[in-house]
């Protein structure tokens, strides 16, 4: 079964569940309704690909369920991460990088997607959003790293 998506706005499940977020919590009220009005709710089968390497310019939420980080190494597939609820992905892309990696769904999956470069945004009016993001990146190349030399 292909991805199911939907407007996020609208749905109370999902603004009580972005407004609850911590990364949201460091935004005002208006910057979370703004990002709200343009995020999707999307829903997967274990085993679709959520995103693709470099694909996109989004950044994912993940709502329910847990996905798979995939990096490529001599062109293989490597897991280095595992994201469950809370979990973000695509931080890289908000912050001005490539975002490497795919994300697969490990079981069904719920995300929020949000579009990068108005997270991008946010994240400039908000220093302690980019830093939180930073943050996330830095932890995640890390375990990246450690993982592909394993």
């Amino acid at each position: 079964m292909p991805c199911v998506t939907r407007e996020a706005w609208g749905d109370l499940a999902a603004t009580a569940f972005v407004e609850a977020n911590v990364l949201f919590k460091l935004m005002d009220e208006e910057a979370r309704q703004d990002l709200l009005q343009l995020a999707h709710v999307e829903d997967f089968e274990a085993g679709e690909l959520i995103a693709a390497d470099g694909e996109d310019e989004r950044l994912y939420l993940v709502r329910d369920g847990t996905a798979a980080v995939l990096l490529s190494r001599d062109g293989v597939a490597v897991e280095v991460g595992e994201l469950g609820r809370n979990a973000i992905f695509g931080e890289g892309r908000v912050l001005g990088g490539s975002r490497p990696g795919a994300l697969v769904a490990r079981t069904a999956v719920s995300v929020l997607t949000f579009p990068a470069p108005v997270v991008a945004a946010v994240a400039e009016r908000f220093p302690k959003v980019r830093h939180m993001l930073e943050v996330v990146r830095a932890a995640r190349l890390k375990d990246a790293a450690n993982k592909l030399e394993a």
